[in-house]
């Protein structure tokens, strides 16, 4: 097998590529990938319990504890215990990090952006249905 038409090879990567590109731009303001990771969530959807960030982003429960600890150091985010079970940890943005989302995104759409230079509208559409296609067979 030609490792240059493997398509985990490539898959991987691209990945890698993209998130060193990533890794350097956040670095600029800060935050770091997985810290990226958990506001994109929040500013999607507030006040999301901890074991949720865990589950949507694939990562260990303790690996998750010390991402929001740091972040909560950081004072990108406060974590509050659920009003109905005092277990549960509810993640909320600080006005830090609420004032730092338009710019970190433009900052991930700009990797983006770069990746897909010069593919049509058609082809990034194609390109993303077959990700999440592969991505659906694990």
């Amino acid at each position: 097998m030609n490792l240059f038409e493997s398509p985990g090879f490539l898959i991987n990567r691209l990945a890698h590529l993209m998130a060193n590109e990533l890794d350097a731009r956040l670095k600029k303001h800060g935050v770091t990938i997985s810290q990226w990771a958990v506001l994109s969530l929040l500013n999607e959807r507030e006040g999301v319990p901890q074991v949720e960030i865990q589950q949507k982003l694939g990562i260990e429960g303790a690996t998750v504890t010390g991402l929001l600890q740091r972040m909560e150091k950081s004072g990108f985010i406060r974590r509050d215990a659920d009003l109905q079970d005092r277990r549960v940890q509810r993640v909320f943005m600080t006005d830090l990090s609420r004032s730092l989302t338009d710019l970190l995104t433009a900052e991930a759409e700009a990797v983006n952006e770069k990746t897909l230079q010069g593919f049509t509208s058609d082809e990034k559409a194609f390109f993303l249905r077959m990700v999440v296609r592969a991505m659906q067979n694990y």
